[in-house]
């Protein structure tokens, strides 16, 4: 007799292959007052919906492009399998890496994403150039034919925000297969050592090492900061070319509280990072911490009174 297969085994079986959202780091479902649309907005599928129980995900029209993850302030949003940590990992393992797509398994590439959209988010893009200075090909050439070439665009002005971010940075889009410069790793064992010892010392190696050291987030409570924010402070840190105002400037949220703030603490109690922090001093105005912001919108979303207002720095690249 042949039991059909469902529920947990079911899942336990077929791994998942659509995004996912963790709802208690979703600013919508944190708080009501914040109508944030940004996943809804960027899915060309309206694979992402809001309705009873809230925000839901249709993982059969899912084509995994990864726009809506480039848009979430929080990382509400998930895929199986991404881990920035390991994919600089294996970047750093090759002289001049190459990253390439899953979705096109006959390019050439040390390592790969789901799909190349994740790029867009300008501060994975900034990570990128900053942990692997020595120099990184992206490899699009396969782009313009696959079904998520949507993306093209918008990896391309997360690209071109690098130029005022890391001044001289070596993170090149290839489009042209002929500029592609991808060495396979067809080594000897002998080889393969000596190539392991050479790049153990690189650049890139030296900035992955210094990632993973300390690499758990410290909680704010139920506050957590988006681990590619997180990675992206070290980077900053770890780096000798990393100009922190510039990042902050560009990248992180900023706010500004008005001549209506109350010092309720309401900010203080619905964001989601811990960039609000109370004073120790009665009646002063709430600190804040720039490095923590993500420009979510839940704080000015949840002032009744227009005390704090966002102000925005284009966060995303997407249009």
């Amino acid at each position: 007799m042949i039991v059909p297969l469902s529920g947990y085994a079911l899942k336990t079986l077929a791994p998942e292959t659509a995004v996912t959202v963790d709802r208690s780091r979703c600013v919508r479902h944190r708080c009501t007052a914040n109508r944030c649309t940004k996943c809804m907005d960027i899915c060309p599928m309206d694979t992402i919906s809001w309705g009873q129980g809230g925000l839901h995900i249709n993982t059969g029209t899912c084509t995994q492009c990864l726009a809506c993850l480039s848009v979430c302030p929080t990382a509400a949003l998930s895929f199986p399998g991404l881990s920035l940590p390991r994919l600089l990992s294996d970047l750093a393992n090759h002289p001049l890496p190459v990253l390439g797509c899953k979705g096109q398994p006959d390019t050439d590439a040390h390592a790969r994403l789901s799909c190349l959209g994740y790029l867009a988010h300008p501060e994975v893009m900034v990570l990128f150039a900053l942990v692997i200075p020595d120099g990184l090909h992206i490899n699009l050439t396969a782009c313009s034919e696959c079904a998520n070439s949507h993306i093209l665009d918008s990896v391309v002005a997360a690209h071109d925000r690098l130029k005022d971010i890391v001044p001289g940075h070596a993170v090149r889009l290839i489009q042209n297969r002929e500029e592609l410069e991808y060495q396979a790793p067809s080594l000897s064992r002998r080889q393969f050592f000596t190539l392991f010892r050479e790049r153990s010392a690189s650049a890139a190696a030296v900035m992955v090492r210094r990632l993973q050291d300390g690499a758990e987030q410290q909680p704010y409570g139920n506050k957590r900061v988006p681990a590619t924010r997180a990675l992206l402070l070290k980077a900053i840190e770890a780096s000798p070319v990393a100009n922190y105002r510039t990042i902050r400037d560009q990248l992180f949220g900023k706010i500004s509280f008005t001549s209506d703030c109350t010092r309720s603490k309401r900010c203080v109690g619905v964001c989601p990072t811990g960039a609000i922090q109370s004073s120790d001093a009665n009646g002063k105005l709430p600190v804040f911490d720039q490095t923590l912001c993500i420009s979510c919108y839940s704080c000015q979303s949840f002032c009744r009174n227009r005390g704090v207002l966002v102000l925005d720095n284009n966060r995303t690249a997407f249009k």
